[in-house]
Order: structure tokens, then sequence, then C-alpha cells
């Protein structure tokens, strides 16, 4: 399943489509399923409701393997198998990197504006003489603006505007350190937006890399997690 985020950025608009986290399959009760692990990590509790511990205390563990057997073994009964039920917790690492220039290119209003407008009547447009702004590089904003005599009651008639704002280009320079601040900053939102709770975060750990002209920065969240997800036992 996807989702998508679109972002304006000047005149252009950029669509971003991104994976969403897959649902889990719910499995009824009365279905025979195992307890799998949904990432990688170090057990740190286990505490098994019906099942059969495959795991224990300090166990290194990686994503998909069984943690909890949905089985019981009886001396009499033998093998009976059973909806596997547990609270696994285990400690979880997420992580996040990026390398950023030393010299950023940026954009900035130059406070130079131009304006042209139009009438939109039943979806016709008409433009009134317009000149197009001389400016190398502009944004450009378009409002449209219905006119009424009341307060619910609207003509078929829209005034157009369109406001261009001139930009410069210009390179910056960072220093490591500004370049460390920005890069973590971004990458500490971002994790946080993928951890659920904040509070289960137990240590964090960054590490720098400075090339010539550029800079790396990486973080890593160690995290403790419900790590335990259902499967379903298939003959």
């Amino acid at each position: 399943m996807r989702g998508c985020g679109i972002h304006l950025k000047g005149t252009n608009v950029i669509i971003e489509i991104v994976e969403a986290d897959k649902k889990p399959e719910i499995i009824d009760e009365n279905e025979y399923c195992n307890i799998i692990t949904k990432s990688d990590g170090v057990i740190t509790k286990i505490n098994v409701q019906n099942g059969t511990a495959l795991v224990k205390v300090g166990d290194v563990v990686k994503n998909g393997n069984i943690i909890v057997g949905g089985w019981l073994e009886g001396k009499y009964t033998g093998t009976r198998y059973v909806h596997a039920k547990a609270d696994v917790q285990a400690r979880v690492w997420h992580s996040k990197k990026e390398k950023m220039s030393l010299i950023q290119e940026v954009e900035e209003e130059t406070g130079n504006v131009k304006n042209s407008y139009g009438i939109n009547i039943n979806n016709f447009k008409i433009n009134f003489p317009k000149s197009i702004p001389n400016f190398e590089n502009y944004d450009t904003i378009n409002e449209n603006k219905k006119l009424k005599i009341f307060s619910n009651f609207y003509f078929p008639i829209e005034i157009c505007k369109t406001t261009y704002k001139e930009i410069q280009k210009k390179s910056v320079n960072y220093s490591p350190e500004a370049a460390k601040e920005i890069l973590l900053k971004k990458l500490e939102e971002e994790l946080k937006n993928e951890i659920k709770d904040e509070q289960n975060i137990v240590n964090t750990r960054v590490n720098y890399k400075e090339e010539e002209g550029s800079i790396t920065v990486e973080l890593i969240y160690e995290v403790l997690e419900n790590i335990g997800t259902n499967e379903k036992i298939v003959f």
C-alpha cells in the first residue's frame, strides 16, 4: 500500500510516493499461529501466555524469526497446536544517514513583484494586457476570487490575479559544525516520526564523517519495542 505527499517548491509541484506501513494480518483466536519478529533486535523480556518460547532474554533475533511456537508439548497429549500469545520486548535500532555539501545554492526573494489580472466568466478567461516580468528567476502565485453581492450569493465571475515574485540564487558556505546541526535536526525529526513512542528511546548514537567539501551524519536510536507479530501456521 502506498501513500502520497504533495509539496510545493517554487513553481514546481513535487509528488512524493512512499510505501505505507503494511497492516498486520488479524488472525482469528481459533486459528493456530506462531509469533514471529517484525524487526531485528535483542530480546529484553518474554512473557508467554500460550505457546512455546523459542528464545530467551539476551538472544539476538532477525526479522521473521519464530520466537514463540504455536504449539504445546504434553507428556500424554503429544503435540497440540494453539494460537500463540506472548508479550515480547526487544532492543531494536532505528537509523538515518544523510550527506550534505558545505556549499549550498539557495533561493531567496528580492522583494521585486509584478502583478497581472484577468476575468474568468463561466470558465471563459479574459486576460487584461500584461507584460511578462523580465525576472530571470521567479515564483508564480495564482489567486482567484469570486464576486458576490450577498454573503452566500456569488456571480459566475472570478477576478484572477497572477503575482510574479523575483527570486535570486546564491551560494552559501556552511561550516562543518553548522552543517552537522542542520542534518542532525532533520534526522531527529525523521526518526521521531518513525518511532511510535519517544519515551522508549533508551540510547542515542551520532556518527560524523567529514570529507572534502561535505559532511555525513548518521543518527541511531536504540528503542525498546514490542517485537512480536502473529503468523498463521500453514500445514
